[in-house]
C-alpha cells in the first residue's frame, strides 16, 4: 500500500524555523536587541521580559509560509512603586514602540501590543506578577479591562509532553496545519488550533495516520458558515487522501497534501 508518510515528515520539516537559519538568527538578533530597548527605555519599571508562545512552542512557522507569524513577549512590569491599569501599560507599551521602531507599524491589539516591522512582528503583552505568601500568579489585561490571570509555560509542558509521548509527532502536525489554517485565511484563531491537536490521542499513529487523524477530529463547533466550508473541503480532501492511498497511488495522494496545504510538489 502507498504511504505518504515521509513526505509529510519532509513537509512538517520545512515547516519549522531550523536552529541554524538565517531567519532563526534574525529573530534571535531582533529579540536580544528588543530586550536591550526596552531595558532602555522603561529601566527599572520593567521587571522581567519572557519569551512565549509558539516561537517558544517550536510551532511557529516561517513567514513565507505564515504571513501572520509573530514572537510573543510577555513585558513584566514592576509594582514597586505604583499599580496602573492594564490600559495604562498598554498605552506605555505603545509609547515605546511608536518611539523607538517609528519606521515600524504599531497596533494596539488585545491583550497586547503589535509591533510590526519588515521581517518581524512582536506581540507585546503586559504583564504584572501578583504574589501572596503562599503563590505568585501572572497577570494580562482582560477584554473587560482589568486583570486576569494566565499561566505562559501552562501549556507549553502540556505540548511538550503530548509531542514526547506521541513519538514526536505532535507539534510537526500542528506545524502542517497550521499551514493549511493560514493558507485558507485562517478559520482557526492559531493558537486554539493548536489546543484542539494538543488534546488529540495519537497513540500508535505516524505523519500519515496522525495527519488525517487530527483533520478528521478538527471541530467546526462555534465557526461561521463560510469557515465551516473550509473545514469541511479539507475533510474531503483527506478522505481523497485515503482512497488514494488504498489504490496503491502515491503520487495522487501526494498532490492532494500539497494542493490542502498550498504548496508545490
Amino acid at each position: 500500500m502507498a504511504t505518504i508518510n515521509y513526505v509529510l515528515q519532509k513537509i512538517a520539516g520545512n515547516l519549522f524555523i531550523k536552529y541554524d537559519s538565517k531567519e532563526r538568527e534574525n529573530i534571535e538578533t531582533r529579540i536580544a536587541n528588543f530586550k536591550v530597548s526596552i531595558k532602555d527605555y522603561f529601566t527599572n519599571n520593567v521587571k522581567d521580559i519572557l519569551l512565549f508562545g509558539s516561537f517558544k512552542r517550536d510551532t511557529i512557522l516561517p513567514r513565507k509560509f505564515d504571513e501572520d507569524s509573530d514572537i510573543d513577549i510577555l513585558i513584566i512590569f514592576n509594582q514597586s512603586q505604583i499599580e496602573f491599569t492594564p490600559e495604562t501599560y498598554r498605552n506605555q507599551l505603545r509609547r515605546f514602540a511608536e518611539e523607538r521602531y517609528f519606521t515600524s507599524t504599531v497596533i494596539k491589539s488585545h491583550p497586547s501590543v503589535v509591533l510590526e516591522m519588515s521581517s518581524i512582528k512582536f506581540d507585546l503583552v503586559p504583564c504584572i506578577v501578583n504574589s501572596t505568601f503562599w503563590s505568585s500568579s501572572f497577570q494580562i489585561p482582560s477584554k473587560s479591562g482589568s486583570w486576569m490571570e494566565t499561566d505562559p509555560k501552562g501549556f507549553n509542558e502540556k505540548l511538550t509532553q503530548a509531542n514526547n509521548s506521541y513519538n514526536s509527532i505532535v507539534k510537526p502536525i500542528i506545524r502542517l496545519l497550521k499551514r493549511w489554517n493560514a493558507f485558507n485565511d485562517y478559520p482557526y484563531e492559531s493558537f486554539y488550533l493548536e489546543q484542539l491537536i494538543a488534546d488529540m490521542n495519537f497513540g500508535g499513529d505516524n505523519y500519515q495516520t496522525g495527519f488525517l487523524y487530527a483533520i478528521d477530529k478538527l471541530s467546526e463547533y462555534g465557526l461561521p458558515e463560510y469557515q465551516k466550508k473550509k473545514v469541511y473541503t479539507l475533510k474531503n480532501n483527506a478522505n481523497w487522501i485515503q482512497e488514494y492511498l488504498k489504490r496503491d497511488n502515491q503520487d495522487k495522494a501526494t498532490e492532494v497534501v500539497y494542493r490542502i496545504l498550498g504548496l508545490y510538489n
